[in-house]
């Protein structure tokens, strides 16, 4: 018993450890499992991947479970410090590294691809064509305008073009419908609003309007492959377009999650009109405000530019209000320097995200290319 609880506390110790602390794999906070077989030192949600990866990890908790000796002083000759120095050794710079919010197929597949694919070590004899020859292509499902149905469409990913094409016929004779420039593209994850584990968010700007695409794949590696794979062409786009950025800089810019997204309310420019509900997304690099009909529509209905206070721009609480079927609502005010913006919200706490998140934008200084993006929106609505 005293061994059982001595071997505890030097666990304990170890994971308190800077280079132990954080889960090897998402980098959660005070991990406490670990793989005795990889010797890393992992969080419970990443445990249940290893889980499965049993010829090559095998995980026991450090607070729960029996470790004997040699285990014990297996993870002191390791730790995760070692792990990544062995198998994070040649990660791509474009290679997205999942964190603690990110989906479980991201996690899982980043997982798999370190310790059972071995894709970073720098010594796969072949590694994933997505991240090497700068072409991709394959089958994925896309929802289709008529009825929302997904239909299985092939894309085309090229680097050396910088596009993105997807054909709606089987036949390639035929051309592409559609040929996205990699310039404006931005790819993420969206399980939940596709109704699919591994549903993929495609945006891209057309004729001065943001367009969606909506796509899936029954594979999580395949559909993981496809992200890192935009990833790759965005990079490279980006090397080109600034060539004395750091890889530090421009990994903040190949793609982002949105800073918020979900329903309000809106009326329109005289604010008389109906309120009515709408699907937002915020978007903080480029300082956009979108709003949909539904979750799912292929282009927005509009967009608002969020700009700093220096430029006249702020955000607001509004009373909360009695609707019809005496319902309380809360709303969201923005200011721009031509125009004031309502937006209602069914909860408070949905009104205090939707401020901190636009008062998060509008603290943001401005770069030049928001200046654009300024004058563009402006001067279209």
């Amino acid at each position: 018993m005293a061994n059982k609880d001595r071997n505890k506390t030097i666990l304990l110790e170890l994971g308190k450890l800077p280079e132990n602390n954080q889960c090897a794999d998402c980098g959660a906070p005070d991990p406490d499992w670990a793989s005795y077989k990889l010797g890393v030192f992992v969080c419970l949600n990443c445990s249940g991947v290893h889980r499965n990866l049993s010829n090559i990890s095998r995980v026991k908790s450090i607070r729960l479970d029996f470790w004997d000796d040699e285990l014990v002083k297996f993870m002191k000759t390791n730790g995760n410090a070692t792990g990544r120095a062995v198998y994070e050794k040649a990660v791509p710079a474009f290679y997205y590294r999942p964190q603690q919010e990110d989906c479980a197929v991201l996690r899982e597949q980043w997982i798999r691809a370190k310790y059972e694919r071995m894709e970073f070590t720098g010594e796969t004899k072949y590694p994933p064509l997505a991240y090497t020859t700068g072409f991709y292509e394959g089958k994925l499902w896309k929802k289709g305008k008529e009825k929302g149905q997904f239909q299985r469409r092939k894309f085309v990913l090229s680097e050396k073009e910088f596009t993105l094409a997807y054909y709606n016929k089987e036949d390639p004779s035929k051309g592409p419908k559609a040929l996205i420039s990699i310039k404006d593209v931005n790819v993420t994850f969206q399980p939940e609003k596709i109704g699919h584990a591994h549903g993929l968010q495609i945006t891209y700007q057309e004729d001065s309007h943001t367009r969606s695409l909506f796509v899936y794949h029954e594979s999580g590696e395949e559909i993981v492959n496809w992200f890192n794979a935009i990833r790759a062409a965005r990079y490279a786009y980006l090397k080109t377009a600034y060539p004395t950025g750091s890889d530090k800089e421009l990994r903040t810019r190949i793609t982002r999650n949105y800073l918020k997204e979900g329903y309000m309310e809106k009326t329109g420019p005289m604010q008389k009109e109906t309120f009515k509900k709408r699907w937002f997304i915020l978007d903080s690099q480029d300082r956009k405000l979108l709003y949909f009909k539904s979750q799912l529509d292929a282009e927005e209905l509009g967009v608002v530019f969020i700009g700093t206070e220096t430029n006249g721009y702020s955000v607001s609480e509004c009373i909360p209000k009695r609707t019809r079927g005496n319902r309380w609502r809360c709303g969201v005010t923005v200011e721009t320097p031509d125009r004031q913006f309502v937006f209602m919200c069914e909860q408070e706490r949905e009104q205090r995200e939707w401020v901190e998140a636009l008062r998060q934008v509008i603290s943001k200084p401005m770069q030049p290319q928001d200046y654009t993006t300024e004058a563009n929106i402006r001067g279209n609505s």
